[in-house]
Order: structure tokens, then sequence, then C-alpha cells
């Protein structure tokens, strides 16, 4: 929960200690499924880009202690949870600092790996600059880390980075990954976005999440930089850079086409609840590994379960498939 305690309204520990609460242990029912649960181990930020208000509500970044989180994670496995994502406002910043001993999100990856009954970790959402060549191993080499990684890059100009204050210029992954823009950002020039069309381009990501500029009060932004990109601008920029990560998207998935993909069954899809509840046979989705959205006929039994399904056709978002099965051939004795 956002508070509005001003960074300079009191003393330090004062303000530090008004953000240490963290999500409580949530009753199963509060998931997204019985099978995934979202396990806090951040808050705060203070990267101070000037678009957001998150540093001066929320307080700076604060890691939660990681025997906390293990402990966390320990009873979410016990209580028949598979699939775990670890949240903070810039995740992969995650540190924490006992005495002499310092815990950051590589060596908290490695901890978690080891709990019994977790099968997969991700972890959302990530600041670029952050993205250590380490961490990046971590995820390569730890088997339950997820293969799947959400980078806000908000803009493929190295002039808008520098007025939103993000930190670092034009990114370029070494593997897929989703990813934040905002269009029309204060003094985006038609330049400035055509850039950010060609690292769509260039990056080919899984998919990304795409909104225009609004300004929001309590922001530098708001205080120092005119809006100045006319509304329908920004909407036609949206639209555009909607359809180019669509159709890459698209193109991405169908790669997968004739493959066969692990999927942790979630449940009925949307299409199936209107589905007759006495069916037998009803659309299921889940989640590959790296974090595609599967579709196929089964039924409600599967939910929780990692199951093989062999990819026949795709969409933007979507890929539709169906349960791998094993023939059994009777041999008479």
């Amino acid at each position: 929960m956002a508070v509005s305690l001003g960074r300079k309204d009191d003393k330090q520990a004062a303000v530090a200690r008004s953000h240490e609460t963290f999500d409580p242990l949530r009753d199963p029912a509060m998931r997204p499924t019985p099978f995934q649960a979202y396990l806090r181990i951040q808050i705060g930020c203070g990267k101070f880009c000037t678009y957001c208000v998150v540093p001066n509500t929320r307080g700076p970044e604060q890691g939660r202690p990681p025997a906390q989180i293990l402990s966390e994670a320990k009873i979410l496995a016990d209580q028949g949870c598979r699939e775990i994502t670890l949240l903070g406002q810039t995740v992969n910043s995650y540190k924490f600092v006992d005495g002499d001993q310092t815990t950051d999100m590589t060596s908290l990856l490695e901890s978690l790996q080891e709990v019994d009954g977790i099968d997969r970790i991700k972890f959302v959402t990530n600041y670029p600059k952050d993205m250590t060549e380490r961490l990046l191993i971590a995820v390569r080499d730890l088997p339950k880390v997820s293969p799947y990684l959400h980078v806000p890059a908000q803009s493929g100009s190295d002039e808008v980075l520098k007025r939103m204050k993000r930190g670092y210029e034009q990114i370029l992954p070494e593997a897929a990954v989703s990813s934040d823009f905002i269009v029309g950002f204060c003094g985006e020039t038609d330049e400035d976005f055509e850039k950010s069309v060609a690292l769509i381009e260039r990056c080919r990501f899984k998919n990304s999440f795409i909104f225009q500029y609004s300004v929001r009060p309590g922001t530098k932004a708001s205080e120092r930089l005119e809006d100045d990109i006319p509304r329908e601008v920004k909407a036609e920029r949206n639209q555009r850079l909607l359809e180019v990560q669509n159709r890459i998207a698209k193109e991405e998935n169908a790669k997968m086409i004739g493959r066969d993909v692990q999927v942790l069954v979630e449940g009925p899809s949307k299409k199936a609840a209107d589905a007759d509840p006495d069916s037998q046979v009803l659309q299921m989705t889940g989640r590959t590994h790296c974090d595609r959205i599967v579709v196929f006929d089964g039924n409600r039994r599967q939910a929780g379960e990692l199951l093989d399904i062999h990819v026949d056709d795709v969409s933007s978002h979507t890929l539709l498939g169906r349960v791998n099965t094993v023939d059994v051939v009777s041999i008479g004795l």
C-alpha cells in the first residue's frame, strides 16, 4: 500500500519504518490460483525517474530479510504452491545487508532454488541498469528460475531516456524478454518514436505493455517539462507500436509450432466460463516456463499439474495446443 509520507517530513529512521511492512502471507483463496503466489521481497524505489511518483509515495528501496522470504516460500510450498513470483518496484536491485553479509538478487534466487515443492520462480519488475551479468547467468543456469525477464525499456531514444532520467541508454537484451514503453513523453519527436519502433524490431520482445504519457502531479516532469505532444499523436503512436509488437510476437510464437512445451496448468480459460459446468472436456489454460500463455482441451482435474503440450497453432498472445498422449500397446503373453 502506498503512503503519502514525504522524504523530508521526518527523520530517516521514521520514514524507513513507515515502509517496513510487506504483503502478509495470503490465504490460498487470494492467489491467482492455488498453485501460484506472489511473494514481495522489496518495497520502495530510489531511481527518481522524472515521470514517476513512486519514490515520493513509497520511500527508499528496502529489501526484506532473506530468512523471512525463505520461510514464506516454504510455507507456500507446503500449501501446494508450485510457482512463486517475486515482487519489487525494481526487483533485480534487491539487496539486504546484515552486518558484513550482503544478500543480493542472485544469492536470493540460489537459496530459493533449494525450496522443495517450488518448481518455478519468476521475478518482476526489473530495472535495466541493474541487470548484472551474474544475475543473467543465474537465470540461465538455475533450473527453477524461469527463462523470462520483464525489463521496461520505456523508450528507444537516448534523448528521451535522458529526459526521463532512466540512467541508461538503449538496451539490447541477450534473451527474449517483455518490456514497457511510454509514447508521447515530453519532447518526443517523430525520430525519437521511430527509435522505439526500431528497438522493438531489434529486440523482438515477447510482449510489451505500451502506455501514453500523462502528467502525474508531484513528478519532476510535471514541474520541469512541457507535456507538448498532442493527444491524437500519442494515440497514433500507441496504436502503431502495438501493431509492430503484435506482429513480432506472432512471428516469435510461430517458431513454437510443432514443438512440445511444458505447461503449468492454471485452470479453465476465460472462454470456458460459458461452458457447461458438467462438461468433461473444456478449454484449459496455463503458462510455459518462459511465461507464454497456452490453451488446450482438457479437464479441471489437470489444474496444478505440469503437462507436456504439443503446439499446433498460435496468435500474437497465445499458443494453441493439445495434451501429449502416450500410446500404450498391449502385448499378449
